[in-house]
């Protein structure tokens, strides 16, 4: 059962993967690689998480992991931080969005300070808009109100 135990986070890394892949293959239109279309990136994505997958379930299998027991604050902290930009992102926009997650799953690292983690959320926020907005043209509302 510990063994079984050990494998079911890649497995269930697999099988996202292969259910966003096999999804935007199937269902969107892939585009070409000049003009991508709106299923490219989810079919990137879920290959590319679907290969990461099997490289850990074929590393867990040569050299089994050790189990921890789950950090409860942890869980929270990423619990808030995926609830504050599902939350935030229609009311303040990505930018406030992403800064208000990033803190949140933060505020749970023993040692980090905040300083620190201020600097972390405005380097992502950063980042994303970087990358997202300027560089890839995604239409997101970067700020509501600006």
């Amino acid at each position: 059962m510990r063994q079984l135990t050990s494998h079911l986070g890649p497995l269930i890394m697999l099988a996202a993967g292969l259910a966003f892949a096999i999804g935007a293959a199937a269902t969107l239109d892939l585009g070409s690689l000049r003009r991508m279309g709106p299923g490219a990136f989810p079919l990137l994505v879920g290959s590319l998480l679907a290969i990461l997958a099997l490289i850990g379930l074929v590393q867990n299998l040569r050299h089994p992991m050790e189990m921890n027991r789950a950090d409860p604050m942890a869980v929270l902290g990423v619990t808030g931080g995926v609830a504050a930009f599902a939350f935030f992102t229609p009311l303040a926009g990505v930018l406030p969005a992403t800064t208000l997650a990033v803190l949140a799953t933060g505020s749970v690292i023993p040692g980090f300070r905040w300083p620190h983690r201020i600097a972390l959320a405005l380097g992502v926020a950063a980042a994303v808009w970087a990358i997202f907005v300027l560089g890839l043209n995604i239409p997101f509302t970067a700020v509501r109100g600006l």
